[in-house]
């Protein structure tokens, strides 16, 4: 799969991990529109790339991102694609299921600031690991602007409706420890580039259609009641029972192996 043409992200893929990063670090790495549509067609290549199995982030220099570009950012850049068009109907916003729409585990390393669009892409990752320098600040609200890229969604799951709202209202700045007490973060680590790399090491080998449906059903938990939502578990279990992977893995614990998985 081809990678390098997307001008605004580093992504290289390798043993069965895709590790990306935005890379305008000048900026904080601040988003221009280009940057906006690179992820999410990033976010489609990674889904259909039978090489990679989990998903990193990271970023290059001091800031995971600071949101949208507003100093350099020209929506008319003739470079960009447009933002949006009479059949989009979320606009740049689609970052916001950028990642949530991979079938694959996607874990971000945070070690510096999150803001505005950019914290909302933090919250989109399944797993999210903090250094000692990572900072949430939602930012609207100093900009007189409403939430966007899915950040309204995130935000109450992970911490309370009220506490949503007052980081939404507020506009301050949430640092390293108390991002990881509320929730925002899975731990706080020294290096959160390493651990994420572990703990992505360890997931390669893991069931990729089984970890498919417990992100998908984990998903859905949150749009239904509980009678659906075990209608669901159970839509899920019978598309899986047939599969190699469930044979591999009743036959790798009945002869004392490590399993070997594959899409199918």
């Amino acid at each position: 799969m081809r990678y390098d043409d997307l001008d605004d992200l580093i992504v290289e893929v390798a043993d069965g991990i895709a590790h990306w990063r935005i890379n305008r670090p000048d900026l904080l790495n601040a988003m221009r529109t280009r940057t906006f549509w690179q992820i999410v067609e990033l976010g489609k290549r990674l889904q259909v790339d039978d090489d990679v199995r989990v998903v990193v982030a990271s970023h290059e220099g001091r800031g995971f991102s600071a949101g949208a570009d507003l100093v350099s950012r020209n929506p008319a850049d003739p470079d960009a694609a447009p933002e949006a068009t009479p059949t989009d109907s979320m606009g740049i916003s689609a970052i916001g299921l950028a990642m949530q729409r991979i079938d694959k585990p996607t874990i971000a390393a945070i070690n510096g600031v999150c803001a505005g669009a950019g914290y909302a892409l933090a919250l989109s990752f399944d797993l999210r690991y903090l250094g000692p320098d990572a900072r949430f600040v939602t930012v609207f609200g100093r900009r007189a602007l409403s939430p966007d890229c899915g950040i309204t969604y995130w935000l109450p799951r992970l911490v309370g409706h009220a506490k949503a709202l007052e980081l939404l209202y507020t506009s301050r700045d949430v640092l390293a420890p108390e991002a990881a007490s509320l929730g925002l973060g899975n731990e706080l680590v020294a290096d959160a580039l390493a651990r994420a790399m572990e703990v992505a090491r360890g997931l390669v080998d893991g069931a990729p259609l089984s970890m498919m449906w417990q992100k998908r059903e984990v998903r859905n938990s949150w749009l239904g009641d509980l009678q659906r939502q075990i209608e669901f578990e159970w839509a899920a279990q019978a598309s899986l029972r047939g599969s190699a992977d469930v044979a591999e893995g009743r036959a790798s614990f009945l002869e004392n192996r490590k399993p070997k998985f594959v899409w199918r």
